[in-house]
């Protein structure tokens, strides 16, 4: 049996939430039991385990008139932990959500219990129901049997009807403090007869996010493994791999370093950490930077963004691609740096010179040259050209330089040269206010002329250039394997 069945709450003293424990011992303490109650609150928190406390309480043996601790000992209380009970009814309302199913509810409510004192509903997720079922639900909740009891458990109190809620008795769950954790792990340890070192338990509290189940859970594969657990064992099944912290990729996303993050990411991907808790980490690590002013609040941003990608993980073919496009995304793409440019233009204007004096020295030659002639250079021109812009803007810029690569020179015509590309997301990058400037006094320089850059997205299957005929597929793709590509195919 795995831990979190054998651990599970048995008495109101052994439940792992304060306010929980608190508002049982009244209802014991009063002596007086509600005909219906609704537990509220997050997943794990433990309101199935203490609905059936509850259902023990009200039909143990040892409790006469007056209400108490179940004693876990009486045949009742025992039927009712094995699941034995047949007047201890649970239902998954996730399965049985229909009006049918309630209608058969209510025609066996009315029957007096086989055996037990009172006859208990259990219905899980709740908030499932339909509307005609809740209806139906509504009408025995108003006028409830002496003999029952029914306790309505859901995560999303927002779906259940008003009108539902009215006639409950609620008892709020709340996400468990890290005190609270520790209390429910140590009470696992100790039956377990194992020993965890305190810091690693502090690290499982924050870890599993006020889930007692979850926590649980891990204890039971780490305990399996040894008899004394600490940090890196913790670490381990938590994430896949122990000792990782994204401290370092947070500060290279607040500061916005593209390559640094994504080799960060890397890094993470390598040592096998676990990408949804890679997530959950990074935002709590932004969070707290923001929260300490070490962040600006501008962060927010990003954080959103990394949730909406926490979401589409499960379901995504490549969830480590949806991280990058997003990091992308946020950092965007850094402008070349001024002085390389600069650097390379000069010399590019140096190299332009030297050829422009020697065709001076040549003699002329006198031939009838026409319009095309004078003002359309050779597909051979076009394509040097370009690839002289690669190298001179894409210098110190991969994400730039691999869309750069990506682009086709079409041809020059009079003094613009045409530029073909696969995705209009290519083209917004290449032809921004900042890079299309720079094309084109890089341009000007090589052709020896004011020259400007004109980028199209082909929709043809193939490009037809002059003097020579080169095809080249084009395959569309969505936008976001585009940019994918543009940003990590090399």
């Amino acid at each position: 049996m795995n831990l979190y069945l054998k651990y599970r709450p048995k008495t109101i003293e052994e439940l792992d939430l304060t306010g929980v424990r608190k508002t049982l011992s009244d209802i014991v303490k009063a002596n007086n039991v509600a005909h219906a109650y609704l537990l509220t609150g997050p997943r794990g928190a433990g309101k199935t385990s203490t609905a059936r406390v509850l259902a023990r309480i009200v039909n143990c043996e040892k409790n006469g008139k007056k209400l108490s601790e179940p004693c876990n000992e009486c045949s009742a209380c025992l039927s009712i932990m094995e699941g034995s009970a047949v007047d201890v009814i649970e239902i998954d309302a996730a399965s049985n959500r229909g009006i049918d199913d309630i209608r058969e509810l209510k025609e066996k409510i009315r029957l007096a219990p086989a055996i037990l004192r009172k006859k208990v509903y259990i219905i899980d997720e709740v908030h499932m129901l339909t509307t005609e079922a809740f209806n139906a639900l509504l009408k025995t909740l108003e006028e409830p049997p002496s003999h029952s009891l029914f306790i309505l458990c859901t995560t999303e109190l927002h779906k259940v009807p008003q009108t539902i809620v009215s006639r409950c008795v609620q008892i709020q769950f709340t996400k468990a403090t890290p005190e609270e954790m520790q209390r429910s792990f140590a009470r696992v340890i100790a039956g377990e007869g194992k020993e965890v070192i305190e810091e690693a338990l502090i690290y499982l509290s924050k870890a599993v996010d006020g889930s007692f189940r979850d926590g649980v859970k891990i204890l039971d594969q780490v305990l399996s493994l040894s008899d004394k657990v600490g940090m890196a064992e913790i670490e381990l099944v938590v994430m896949g791999s122990a000792g990782y912290s994204s401290a370092p990729l947070g500060d290279a996303l607040i500061a916005r370093e593209l390559t640094t993050a994504l080799t960060k990411l890397n890094e993470a991907v390598q040592n096998g950490v676990d990408l949804s808790y890679l997530l959950v980490g990074l935002m709590r690590n932004l969070r707290d930077k923001l929260l300490s002013g070490e962040a600006p609040l501008e962060i927010t941003k990003l954080i959103f963004a990394l949730d909406e990608v926490a979401v589409r993980l499960s379901t995504s073919l490549d969830g480590e691609l949806l991280i990058q496009v997003a990091i992308v995304e946020w950092c965007g793409i850094n402008p070349p740096d001024e002085t390389e440019v600069k650097k390379n233009r000069k010399s590019e204007l140096t190299k332009t010179e030297v050829v422009k004096e020697s065709r001076a020295a040549e003699p002329k030659v006198e031939a009838k040259k026409t319009v095309e002639d004078t003002f359309t250079h050779t597909l051979m021109d076009a394509e040097t050209a370009w690839k002289k812009i690669v190298g001179t803007v894409g210098q110190n810029n991969l994400a730039l330089d691999t869309i750069l690569s990506r682009a086709r020179a079409g041809k020059i015509e009079g003094d613009e040269l045409v530029v073909y590309v696969k995705y209009d997301f290519h083209r917004q990058q290449l032809m921004n206010e900042k890079n299309r400037s720079k094309f084109e006094e890089i341009i000007s320089s090589i052709v020896g002329r004011a020259m400007k850059v004109r980028c199209e997205v082909s929709n043809d299957k193939s490009i037809e250039l002059k003097n020579d005929t080169i095809t080249e597929t084009l395959v569309r793709e969505d936008d976001l394997l585009s940019q994918a590509e543009a940003i990590f195919v090399s």
